[in-house]
């Protein structure tokens, strides 16, 4: 079941003809968030297959120069965090996905992590690609964790397994949807 349905989900997003307008608008509300005024460390990820484009968050954050930010960077089963000072220093890595060398961090010290998916549940629960490196990785942080989305990537109930860590909070286009009410942050 989680095979086709991501398989369906993955053949929607790759011929989603608004990612571009769809992907501004989510980068305008995470921007915008006030829990980014408290943080310093930044985990994103560099977009791949149509995913919601986080390079324009990037490129807005190495401009204020407040954030150090971070990519990940597939190194055994883990995703290590590697800062990054522009994007034109990155490499193709794992799964032909563009990855950054340098200084890593350890995932205790990010203060906010943006997670992509396959889809999100209204729970926060995620269907990433299979393979549990986000999994594996938000189990290592207590930082703050962001879902983006598509509004067709937003359903009901996604199938749970044991391993699955839930995101915080889900931005897409036209709802910003919590999960976790957190004072502290």
């Amino acid at each position: 079941m989680k095979k086709s349905f991501r398989q369906k989900i993955l053949t929607r997003r790759i011929s989603h003809i608004r990612a571009e307008e769809d992907s501004k608008k989510i980068a305008e509300k995470f921007l915008s968030l006030s829990q980014l005024k408290k943080a310093k460390n930044i985990l994103l990820y560099y977009p791949h297959k149509n995913e919601v484009d986080t390079r324009f968050i990037i490129r807005q954050l190495l401009r204020s120069k407040n954030f150090n930010l971070f990519l990940p960077k597939v190194v055994g089963t883990d995703l290590v965090p590697v800062k990054i000072k522009d994007l034109s220093a990155l490499k193709k890595g794992y799964a032909g996905i563009m990855e950054p060398e340098g200084g890593e961090i350890s995932p205790e010290k990010i203060d906010i992590v943006v997670v992509p998916a396959v889809a999100f549940d209204r729970e926060g629960h995620r269907l990433g690609y299979g393979k549990g490196y986000y999994d594996r990785f938000l189990k290592k942080t207590g930082a703050l964790k962001v879902g983006v989305a598509y509004d067709f990537q937003i359903v009901e109930k996604l199938p749970r397994e044991q391993h699955d860590v839930p995101v915080d909070l889900i931005i897409t286009p036209t709802r910003l949807i919590k999960i976790k009410e957190d004072d502290e942050r």
